[in-house]
């Protein structure tokens, strides 16, 4: 099995899909049904059309692989193998690898539940922060209300949501008393800012007065009954005055447990109003835990690092609240009941560590959370685990493979002197660091003989494998110098000229002094350069030249003869594509002179030099599947000869046959042709000179099925081998007919 194809990147965005297409060759000796299977992104992203596809042997046909990315697939580079692989026993896998590049797109999404409250003075809102997007977001949520009456906070202001989740915060509006009046309406907005992303919503906290106007009438109602309760109290208290008093004790202001079986209610459970016993409670009420969460790598605050706090309950630990930390380490946990806590810190990426920095809750010291207050200063020390960091480096379009050197070195304040990790690319121009210390910057530079160097910042996250941003290496210029001879003295007044970025460069060599030398300096290199010189009188001569990065050529040396031309042109299909690596003979000539066109650059580009002028020759080129092409060329003395446009068409072949059963020719049977794609149809002949025979031609090379079919039923078939400019003989026999 091999596959054709030069495609090794898919980009896509976030809700898109992208095709990889995939030309497959089928090398087995049997009919193969060939299908794909792809590694390194989840199944229900891919499909595969056809899935799966009938090739004969050495028939070719194409595999298309849909990925289809998901709006919260994340963003970045995915390396990503496609296995192509037959049906048949024993078939072997060939495998194609691809990086999956998804374009980042950030989208933010609040909702409020609920948007109106209805209260006295304190409203609470549920605002969540929702992540559509592919990128983590880091949210600062901000509260504002536009007559700026209101008193709000919300718990957290800051958060990080992971792409297609959410994370919701707790908004407490309190407004102004209001003894007395109607519902007053006072509107808030919460803004969220998340990078370039921004989102608002709009709520509500409808504040009702401590005392309506029904409530109002009431009072006065009550007080005059009171007034009157008074009257009768004392009328009662100087009829009883001698009585003896006794008191009993009100029931406890406690609210009693489930468990206790008593309580205010019915069931037994708290009030209406009671502070939970379990989870957290009000910000304004509990107490808060702050702190920094830095690396013991570089000494900086650590984002997206979870810190949670743990209380010993009769069922053991239990995590009754946590908190991420922010770009800066930074981190606070609210709403906890006063008493001791134990904090852990955790991310992927980073070794699980306990408040302040031990592997395990025995070497842990426990902060205790006051009522109302804030505990600040509980700093937590993390330890990330060694990143890997890989790239390319370009070079630009060379023969040879360029070894780049690439060293990275620590960045950070206090990172130690002299540490350096270095490695070279491979021959694709990849590189690869693994186990660096994280998290960290790194300094990364990039060196090779011949380039200008060139230096980057990559910062790595704890445990990160990252994918760096390709570099491409500048190389310094070059030059071209030399002697120009007429086999036996120098050689001046030669113009020597050559093409730079699609410009002509000209340069002459001298007539007095360094006779005959020539500099043509400032190339660009790596690269190739075809390099003319012509003079009056004499024969035009070509030179090709090849520079490696930052390289000069001093030892050209150039002999013009008299009366030499030169042939330029370019070899193409019916197409127009360039044809490379077709042989080329000039006839005409004492001495053959022959050429091959390119098979780089300009394909199919040829240059023919040391012709005799005047003359006439015949030029031929040959190429393997393409029939043979002849012209026939004039040089003219003292003209400039144009480049010439050559066509050839590929050589095409044909199989032909007689159909017998029994020995004897079988006229009318139908003979079928395909090569897995196209089907070609014909009739044996009946009577005739050759009865039984049948032919096709225009068959381009390759393998063929031959069939036979009699009375609408396949009586025979065979493989035939198509070759150019031949026809194939494939003679078959049909069993038990006549």
């Amino acid at each position: 099995m091999r596959i054709l194809t030069t495609v090794d990147r898919l980009t896509a965005a976030p809700g898109q899909a992208v095709t990889l297409r995939l030309e497959v060759v089928n090398t087995e000796t049997v009919i193969e049904g060939i299908g794909a299977t792809v590694y390194g992104v989840p199944p229900e992203m891919v499909r595969t059309e056809p899935a799966s596809l009938a090739l004969f042997p050495d028939a070719q046909g194409e595999l298309a692989v849909e990925f289809t990315v998901p709006a919260t697939f994340p963003a970045g580079r995915h390396p990503v193998t496609v296995a192509v692989q037959g049906r048949a026993p024993g078939a072997r896998a060939v495998h194609h690898d691809v990086e999956l590049v998804v374009d980042a797109r950030p989208r933010l999404l609040l909702q409020a539940s609920p948007s109106v409250v209805r209260a006295r003075r304190r409203g609470t809102f549920s605002v969540e922060s929702v992540n559509r997007g592919n990128v983590p977001l880091d949210v600062s949520l901000r509260a504002r209300d536009a007559d700026r009456s209101l008193t709000t906070t919300v718990t957290p202001s800051a958060t990080t949501v992971a792409p297609g989740e959410s994370v919701t915060s707790t908004v407490v509006a309190t407004g102004p008393r209001q003894l007395f009046g109607s519902d007053r309406d006072r509107p808030l907005r919460i803004d969220a800012v998340a990078g370039e992303q921004s989102e608002s919503i709009s709520l509500m906290l409808r504040q009702r007065p401590l005392i309506s106007r029904g409530l109002l009438t009431v009072l006065v109602l009550l007080a005059i009954v009171c007034v009157w309760a008074a009257i009768f109290l004392v009328g009662i208290r100087g009829v009883l005055g001698s009585d003896p008093v006794t008191k009993v004790a009100p029931a406890s202001f406690f609210a009693a447990t489930a468990e206790a079986g008593g309580g205010a209610g019915a069931d037994g459970g708290a009030p209406a109003g009671a502070l939970s016993k379990d989870g957290l409670v009000e910000s304004g009420v509990g107490g808060t835990v702050t702190g920094t969460v830095t690396a013991v790598n570089d000494g900086r605050g650590v984002g997206r690092i979870t810190v949670e706090a743990l209380r010993q309950s009769r069922q053991g630990l239990v995590v009754v609240g946590s908190a991420a930390t922010q770009a800066d380490g930074t981190y606070t946990v609210a709403g906890l009941f006063p008493g001791q806590y134990y904090l852990r810190a955790s991310a992927d990426g980073y070794d699980e560590v306990w408040y302040p920095a031990s592997p395990d809750r025995s070497g842990s010291t426990v902060v205790r959370a006051r009522a109302q207050q804030v505990s600040d200063g509980q700093d937590i020390l993390v330890t990330g685990q060694p990143a890997t960091l890989s790239g390319t480096v370009a070079v630009g379009d060379v023969r040879a493979p360029v070894v780049t050197t690439v060293v990275a070195r620590p960045t950070w304040p206090g990172a130690p002197e002299g540490v350096e990790h270095t490695t070279e690319t491979a021959a694709d121009g990849t590189y690869s660091f693994v186990d660096l210390p994280a998290p960290g910057s790194y300094e990364l530079s990039f060196t090779a003989e011949g380039y200008q160097p060139v230096t980057t910042l990559e910062s790595l996250a704890g445990g990160q494998s990252r994918f760096a941003s390709d570099v491409t290496l500048g190389s310094t210029s070059g030059q071209i110098s030399g002697l120009v001879t007429d086999g036996q003295s120098p050689l001046g007044g030669v113009e020597v000229s050559t093409t730079l970025d699609g410009a002509p460069v000209v340069v002459g060599t001298p007539t007095l002094g360094a006779v005959g030398t020539f500099v043509i300096p400032g190339l660009a290199t790596p690269g190739t350069y075809v390099v003319t010189f012509t003079r009056e009188g004499f024969g035009e001569s070509t030179v090709v030249v090849d520079l490696s990065a930052g390289e000069s050529r001093t030892d050209l040396e150039v002999v013009l003869g008299d009366g030499v031309g030169t042939l330029t042109g370019r070899l193409v299909d019916a197409e127009g594509r360039g044809l490379g690596g077709a042989t080329i003979t000039v006839g005409g000539t004492e001495t053959p002179v022959t050429a091959t066109t390119l098979t780089s650059g300009e394909v199919g580009s040829f240059t023919l030099t040391g012709l005799a002028v005047p003359g006439s020759y015949t030029v031929t080129f040959t190429l393997a599947g393409y029939g043979d092409q002849s012209i026939p060329v004039e040089l003219s003395a003292g003209a400039a000869q144009e480049p010439v446009l050559v066509r050839m068409t590929a050589a095409l072949g044909g199989i032909s046959g007689r159909v017998t059963s029994a020995g004897a020719p079988l006229d009318g049977a139908e003979v079928v042709v395909t090569d897995g794609v196209k089907t070609w149809t014909t009739v044996a002949e009946s009577g005739g000179e050759a009865p039984g025979a049948y032919s096709f031609s225009g068959l381009t090379p390759g393998t063929y099925t031959v069939t036979v079919s009699s009375a609408g039923t396949v009586a025979a078939t065979g493989l035939a081998q198509v070759t150019a400019g031949s026809s194939t003989t494939r003679d078959l026999d049909v069993p038990g007919v006549g």
